[in-house]
């Protein structure tokens, strides 16, 4: 089985529709987000009913949850105005539908155990977990979680960290990728072999800044899709 992992999709539909374009001759089953449907980009609703159309199971990430509160505590201006855009653009039933995604997902396949969560095991949402982080934090991590892979996102930047005997993998982002690639970043762990792989397409960037000028959001957002930041 081939599973293709998302995240940080953050409303960019130019991104989200060549990622998808990109897998359907790669033979993949199943696709998990680890959160962050919405935020910092034009195109929430539709990135939102995409999702939703091609039965993607997501957990809830900071912006997610932050578009359902209304409470932006601790996010920068950019990450304001982002939530704020969304949801002044999202239906309230689409609303709802953020507010109902889990803080995580646990499942098998193939005898291999998954979890997913947008920020780290101890905080699912809000905690950032980057590659360089020390070892004594994965080994916490890996006491906390039972399953062998775990599969977040938050950061924007892909990872793996191997720590007693625990995987941790983040697959990058759709939307808004943050190690100086522009281009869209998403994995495709194949259970069968037990293998896993990073992928980056390149989508329409120009457009998807346009989009961005155009909407009244902040022109750093539209600057920063064309360097990966």
């Amino acid at each position: 089985m081939k599973i293709l992992f998302i995240s940080d999709v953050h409303s960019n539909l130019h991104a989200l529709e060549k990622v998808l374009e990109y897998i359907k001759n790669l033979d993949v089953d199943e696709i998990f987000c680890c959160g962050d449907i919405v935020g910092y980009n034009a195109f929430p609703s539709e990135c939102l009913k995409i999702i939703r159309r091609n039965n993607i199971k997501s957990v809830m990430g900071n912006h997610d949850w932050a578009v359902t509160t209304g409470d932006t505590s601790g996010f920068n201006p950019y990450g304001v105005a982002g939530v704020e855009y969304s949801r002044k653009k999202l239906l309230k039933e689409e609303i709802e539908f953020l507010k109902r995604l889990p803080k995580n997902i646990s499942f098998s396949r193939d005898d291999i155990s998954f979890y997913v969560v947008h920020g780290s095991p101890r905080d699912n949402i809000f905690e950032y977990v980057f590659p360089n982080y020390p070892e004594s934090l994965f080994n916490l991590f890996a006491r906390m979680v039972d399953a062998e892979i775990t599969v977040l996102g938050h950061t924007h930047i892909p990872m793996e960290r191997i720590v007693d005997g625990k995987i941790f993998l983040n697959p990058g982002s759709v939307g808004q990728p943050r190690d100086s690639n522009s281009n869209a970043s998403f994995m495709i762990f194949d259970t069968e072999d037990r293998t896993y792989k990073w992928y980056r397409v390149a989508y329409d960037v120009d457009s998807a800044a346009d989009a961005i000028r155009k909407s009244g959001l902040p022109l750093f957002l539209a600057e920063r899709l064309h360097i990966g930041l």
